[in-house]
């Protein structure tokens, strides 16, 4: 290309996809699919749906982070491309937005988010994942038999939860161990034995699945969520991987102000988000700094 405007543009329009990538703590040689989607489809959406870009300019933008991959592939960086052509070029529905900002930073409310949600299945799954780090599948596959009654509890601050695979759902069909505050755990448990259990027996059903819906059937994993945060029309951005996200950057911030010398934060953050290399983890490092110093909201007490 001969025009230097058009390298000027090209510079941008890579940048652009990069940062969305730096930002999502998301590694641009991953070639798995994400909740079903490629890296370059929840790039399409977010573009679409997020910063209401045109779809010449998506187009374009798609089209040379695509001459991109090609580039890098026949210099080995990847050995196979992360895309299909036909899905990242035609505009789909809305699926999952991963958390990606202009400025890089997170902007979650975790009480402001709370006090908003009146509907009571909703704001448990939200306060289970704000508290957790659990992913959206596996916030709504979560079997109701993990949740205890608060008398049968011993531990003081929090209830070791086991997360296996063979009952729900999990990335990359790994076990893990969660730390599920007690208070969270006692709402859940009401939660359990009355909203829930009159649900399933109004509509005569019996899922496994922790959460129901009014007509007492699982959460769909593609939408439900998504289209339910949407409707409290909040003013900064909210969807399920945000959650996580907020987990993670809030309880490293909050592990790492103790100053422990026996105690390494991000490993602990590691294990409960369930990554397979301390490296992700340290990514959120890059975020302690863009949340408020006073994290003594209702959230970051329980």
């Amino acid at each position: 290309v001969q025009s230097r405007r058009s390298w000027e543009t090209f510079g941008r329009d890579l940048c652009d996809y990069f940062e969305f990538i730096e930002a999502n703590g998301f590694d641009w040689r991953e070639l798995d699919h994400r909740n079903h989607e490629t890296l370059l489809a929840l790039y399409r959406d977010v573009s679409f749906d997020r910063f209401n870009l045109s779809a010449s300019t998506v187009n374009r933008r798609l089209h040379l982070v695509i001459k991109f991959y090609q580039f890098a592939l026949k210099q080995g960086w990847v050995s196979t491309l992360p895309y299909d052509l036909e899905t990242v070029r035609v505009r789909q529905t809305k699926g999952f937005l991963a958390h990606t900002d202009t400025s890089g930073g997170y902007a979650v409310k975790p009480d402001v988010l709370l006090k908003t949600i009146k509907n009571k299945t909703l704001r448990l799954i939200v306060r289970l994942a704000l508290l957790t780090g659990l992913r959206k599948e596996e916030l709504l596959t979560i079997p109701v038999h993990y949740i205890s009654a608060p008398r049968s509890i011993s531990a003081r601050s929090h209830v070791v939860v086991e997360l296996d695979p063979q009952e729900m759902s999990t990335k990359g069909d790994k076990p893990r161990t969660i730390h599920v505050p007690i208070s969270l755990m006692t709402d859940l448990w009401d939660y359990v034995i009355h909203e829930r259990h009159e649900t399933i027996r109004k509509h005569g059903t019996d899922p496994k699945a922790l959460f129901v819906t009014a007509k007492g059937n699982p959460w769909s994993i593609r939408t439900s969520l998504n289209n339910q945060l949407n409707r409290l029309k909040l003013s900064f951005a909210c969807h399920p991987h945000i959650l996580r996200h907020t987990y993670a950057t809030h309880t490293l911030k909050s592990l790492m102000s103790r100053k422990s010398t026996t105690f390494n934060p991000l490993i602990y953050v590691r294990d409960r988000l369930g990554h397979s290399s301390i490296t992700t983890t340290e990514k959120y490092l890059h975020f302690l700094d863009d949340i408020e110093d006073d994290l003594r909201t209702s959230y970051q007490r329980e």
